[in-house]
């Protein structure tokens, strides 16, 4: 295994929200129509069609209503009307605003910096414009929660940053680079739960992983790989030098080592025979069993196969590792890991931080022959427009 490392670090202040600013497009699995925002500390201004309107400080609060494709905007005393485009704009690095959907009613969440809204004739559309770092503390917190250890935190703080900034033109039609949804990376606003992650992300501020060819790689992560990891062309159409299967020992006796399901012996058939493996009905009943000592691609029967990741996906089962075998009129399934299996394991990786291990060692362990530098040292043709508008 191939270790690169092209970084330079350097002890880097907390960045105010306007250095590196990501648009971030939020509560994106709800079509909101009504919220209320609050000024939870600093002071903001509010903006109504780029007309300053009114500054908030802390307590205040703001009411945004969709009506007739248009914002309608209310504190407790006054109504300023409709407006095509609403901004609570920061005048400290230090605000922070925390905002609740009313309609539909959606537990509030608390955010850093600025907050645009801008509407359609269906919903509003609510856009966080947030420090990078504020972002991916938020983003770390929400993908990996708030106990690991900060070498665990680093690893992911640049897994994390890497998969931004190769995502951010994703929803750049929409007017937001990102969105808060786990096809981007879920975020759920403000990290406040683990000063190690604020400080993980700013100790590794601006570092990426990237490959040979010095472009942003895939950086996949999941739960648990179950003992080892999936090499990407098992899941995915393309095969990549750097996500190669790796047997891992650290994810092993961790939370989501290992799990199992029943599910009936007669669907298991009918399943089979459905999706083309017709030797099911000429073989015996107790040779239709799934055995993986390592990871397979295919569960093959005779000479008929269907991929693992397919089997996983249509049962719902947590991982494509696992074992199946019949008993009586049910099919027991033990199954190992969590998540796609690609990258690296965020337990295992918790394990070796608690190892003492760096996360130098954590990246070298599950991603191979990729460079470890700052973004900004990247060519442009590596880096998508928004990166580079920036």
């Amino acid at each position: 295994m191939k270790w690169i490392v092209t970084v330079f670090l350097a002890t880097v202040s907390w960045i105010g929200s306007v250095a590196q600013p990501v648009e971030v497009g939020l509560f994106q699995d709800h079509l909101v129509q009504s919220a209320v925002v609050y000024c939870s500390s600093g002071n903001y201004q509010l903006l109504l069609d780029d007309v300053l309107r009114l500054r908030l400080g802390e307590g205040d609060i703001v009411y945004l209503n969709l009506e007739d494709g248009k914002v309608k905007v209310l504190d407790a005393e006054r109504d300023f009307g409709y407006a095509s485009r609403v901004e609570l704009r920061s005048l400290s690095t230090e605000s922070v605003f925390r905002v609740r959907c009313l309609f539909p009613e959606i537990d509030s969440r608390i955010y850093d910096d600025n907050l645009m809204v801008l509407p359609s004739d269906r919903y509003l559309t609510l856009i966080n414009q947030v420090d990078l770092d504020k972002y991916l503390a938020g983003v770390v917190e929400a993908e990996s929660g708030s106990n690991a250890g900060k070498e665990f935190y680093k690893a992911q703080s640049i897994l994390c940053r890497t998969y931004a900034l190769k995502q951010m033109d994703r929803h750049i039609n929409e007017g937001f680079a990102v969105c808060d949804l786990q096809h981007c990376q879920a975020y759920k606003g403000k990290s406040m739960r683990n000063p190690d992650i604020l400080e993980a992300i700013v100790e590794t501020s601006g570092i990426v992983l990237a490959d040979y060819n010095f472009r942003l790689i895939t950086a996949a992560y999941h739960a648990n790989s179950g003992g080892q990891t999936q090499r990407a062309s098992d899941v995915w159409l393309a095969d990549v030098d750097y996500l190669q299967s790796v047997v891992d020992p650290y994810s092993l006796h961790q939370s989501h080592a290992k799990w199992q399901d029943t599910i009936s012996f007669q669907a298991w058939k009918d399943y089979l025979l459905k999706n083309g493996m017709k030797s099911v009905s000429r073989i015996p009943d107790e040779i239709i069993y799934v055995e993986q000592m390592r990871r397979k691609k295919f569960f093959i029967l005779d000479k008929d196969s269907i991929k693992m990741t397919k089997i996983r996906e249509d049962w719902g089962f947590k991982s494509a590792f696992f074992d199946m075998f019949p008993s009586g009129d049910s099919v027991l399934v033990w199954g190992k890991g969590f998540g796609h299996g690609i990258g690296m394991s965020q337990e295992g990786a918790m394990k070796m931080a608690r190892d003492g291990f760096t996360y130098q060692d954590i990246l070298q362990f599950y991603f191979h022959e990729v460079r470890i530098m700052d973004y900004r040292d990247l060519p442009d043709s590596s880096l998508p427009k928004a990166v580079l508008d920036r």
